[in-house]
């Protein structure tokens, strides 16, 4: 019987949560099966190029391929688009080092954070006090610099080209004839790229650039991806960066089996270095399948329609009545209460359960994640910050250890003050549980007064002197003698290691770890998150180091790059996201609620039953809960070369927040609470979008009973 031909090219679109994935899924298996087949046949098959979004994503689509294909004939990876262009960047470099006619090296990947501090360093003592002016301050600037190099990459633009855009594009309103600005912009942007080529060190944005600009234009590169790759799943195109498609259209031109998917109520990165409508023209070379929404039963199609009506002239409340309330009022501090309560009240009466509520925001400040935290704690409702990103030196645990890293190597007093000291001695000593709670051998107060009386502040060689320093009294326990004590020999006995083996600053911080943090299993997840992102971090700066060191020796000590590591930290710009340790790509379900901005939320493609729009009547609404990158509108393929309007930017907004509605709907099983207050956290009026929806809405009433 003669086998159906498939279509070769497959274009998949639709809303929020219509099965657009579980299609690809299915064509997947269908490919798979076949490829199996020609296994059999004794025809060698290639592996599929399988894209996703972001990395959540991608271990959801991961599970659905492993769960829904038989025995494969070669393993299943799933890249996001960035990830696979690191891949590449990395496995190809020596063509690209050919083709830059550049010293041939091993390249190193640089982590945002090190890239701003690098470029900081290059860039301190050339910026024109023009430049300077049109930014807060330089960290901003220098930040601002690198997203227009990265935004650049992304859409396939040259560097050389960035001046001429922002002039066209009139990004900072200024005189057109003001050239000295956008040559100073292009002069800094190419002195950054040429230090980094020179020694190897490879940001986001050139990366983006050598992909498309060395790779995908080299006919040896193109015969590699042909003889790699059989076939192209992508899933969620419309997150994707311009330069993706140039990768799709090239396997289409060369009649690869490609499928993919996009979702018109997505573009969660819109501004943020994609580019969905430019991907959305590969659907011109593909048979399109579109997936309609009432295939689904969904909060969404209930109610999006309704609450559109209720927005224009219509005030029929009654269709969205069961499923959308209000809680409002005058001060925010009394609405994240009001919020509270009714979380502990319902959970308590046992009408929904914490994994099923949702908090979303479109920002969350220190105070209503404070709040929400400790108050539901303290009422023992677990609630889990969604990719939670405080810097990583708000951690008690690593600021201990960086105390212990300025006492270990010398010269790094001027950074270890008497409070960092006393942290320290609580926080490394021995813990211990009781009925009354937990207990640390070293108190806060006696850590104070150890700090005061045997802290020995020295530039050079700061330590712990002898307990005999502390004055006789009652206020030393035995527990605290004995911990002060196995601390201060620990440290002198490292200190002599350091300065007799020549120990590097990594084989000391593990040594800290092995020492003060033995049994993990002791530690919470953020504790745990924190020492492994330290860890992390500080493997990168001393591979940052040492390529650095070895291209153009400084003559730095050990000590002194201790130093640089402490100060670079104490920024605050570096984040406690380590890279997820998940078994075969899943994670454990979450037990408490979560708490997240839109942005976090949108890509991690949760469910809940009850959400909680938080500030819902704030103006944030309608920029998404991410900040847009400056000058991102251009750097679209489909830019026209006028500067973005005013025009354009309320029509960009009106489009965004009723992508937001209607994708949070769709990830909502059950009911909706707008949450507004008057005033917002400094006191101003709230005027946002969904003001007038949120009045209409009846509110919710508490019942204790």
């Amino acid at each position: 019987m003669a086998r159906k031909k498939r279509n070769k090219f497959i274009w998949i679109e639709g809303n929020s949560c219509c099965g657009k994935t579980d299609r690809l899924v299915e064509l997947f298996s269908q490919w798979a099966e076949n490829i199996t087949q020609k296994k059999q046949e004794k025809i060698l098959p290639k592996k599929p190029l399988i894209i996703c979004a972001n990395s959540e994503g991608k271990k959801h689509l991961l599970d659905n391929l492993l769960n829904n294909s038989q025995k494969l004939p070669f393993a299943i990876e799933v890249k996001t688009p960035f990830g696979f262009m690191i891949d590449e960047v990395e496995l190809y470099f020596p063509l690209i080092v050919a083709n830059l006619n550049i010293n041939p090296q091993i390249p190193l990947i640089l982590r945002p954070e090190t890239e701003q501090e690098l470029a900081s360093n290059l860039w301190r003592d050339n910026f024109s006090p023009e430049l300077l002016t049109l930014f807060a301050n330089e960290s901003t600037l220098v930040r601002r610099l690198l997203d227009l190099l990265q935004l650049a990459g992304c859409s396939g633009v040259a560097p050389e080209e960035i001046p001429t855009r922002l002039k066209t594009g009139k990004v900072f309103l200024l005189d057109e004839n003001n050239q000295d600005i956008w040559d100073s912009i292009g002069e800094l942007l190419f002195e950054w790229r040429k230090y980094c080529l020179e020694r190897g060190l490879l940001s986001y944005g050139i990366i983006y650039e050598l992909y498309w600009r060395y790779l995908l234009t080299d006919s040896n590169y193109k015969g590699h991806l042909l003889r790699r790759y059989g076939a192209v799943f992508a899933d969620d195109l419309d997150d994707y960066p311009g330069v993706s498609a140039d990768v799709f259209k090239f396997f289409i031109e060369q009649n690869i089996y490609s499928v993919f998917t996009y979702n018109n109520k997505g573009k969660v990165r819109l501004g943020l270095n994609a580019d969905p409508d430019y991907l959305k023209t590969l659907s011109l070379q593909c048979d399109q399948e579109f997936l309609n929404d009432s295939s689904i039963d969904n909060l969404a199609v209930k109610i999006e329609l309704q609450i559109k009506e209720l927005m224009g002239n219509n005030h029929d409340i009654s269709m969205v009545q069961d499923h959308i309330c209000s809680v409002t009022s005058v001060t925010r501090s009394h609405l994240i209460q009001s919020i509270i309560d009714i979380i502990i009240n319902e959970v308590n009466n046992g009408k929904i359960n914490p994994h099923e509520i949702a908090i979303i925001a479109p920002g969350l400040d220190e105070v209503a994640r404070f709040n929400f935290i400790h108050l539901l704690q303290e009422k023992a409702i677990p609630i889990e910050p969604l990719k939670e990103q405080r810097p990583l030196i708000s951690s008690p645990l690593v600021r201990a250890i960086l105390s212990l890293l300025g006492l270990l190597y010398r010269g790094n007093g001027r950074l270890i003050e008497r409070d960092m000291i006393a942290q320290m001695l609580v926080v490394l000593s021995p813990q211990s549980m009781t009925q009354e709670g937990r207990f640390w051998d070293i108190d806060p107060v006696r850590g104070g007064l150890l700090a005061d009386y045997c802290y020995y502040i020295d530039i050079e060689s700061p330590c712990l002197l002898s307990i005999e320093h502390y004055p006789s009294g009652d206020r030393m326990n035995y527990k605290t003698f004995v911990a002060y004590n196995e601390i201060r020999d620990w440290v002198e006995i490292t200190k002599a290691e350091i300065e007799n083996n020549q120990l590097t600053p990594l084989v000391v911080i593990d040594k800290i770890l092995q020492r003060f943090f033995p049994h993990i299993q002791k530690l919470t997840y953020s504790q745990l998150a924190s020492l492994r992102e330290l860890r992390e971090t500080a493997n990168h700066f001393w591979q940052v180091y040492d390529k650095l060191e070895n291209y153009q020796p400084s003559g730095k000590t050990w000590a002194e790059s201790i130093g640089d590591f402490i100060v670079l930290l104490r920024k605050g710009t570096i984040t406690a996201n380590p890279y997820p340790v998940d078994l075969l790509g899943k994670e454990s379900p979450s037990k408490g609620i979560t708490l997240a901005t839109i942005y976090q939320y949108r890509t991690s493609h949760l469910h809940h039953r009850w959400q909680f729009w938080l500030d819902a009547g704030s103006n944030l609404w309608g920029k998404g809960g991410a900040a847009k990158l400056v000058a991102s509108s251009l750097f679209l393929r489909g830019w026209d070369g006028k500067p973005f309007s005013v025009e354009d930017e309320a029509k960009e907004e009106k489009e965004r927040i009723e992508r937001i509605i209607h994708d949070l709907l769709s990830h909502s099983q059950e009911k909706i609470f707008l949450c507004h207050s008057q005033l917002d956290i400094n006191g101003n009026q709230q005027m946002g979008n969904l003001l007038g929806l949120i009045y209409l809405i009846p509110p919710f009433f508490l019942n204790k009973s």
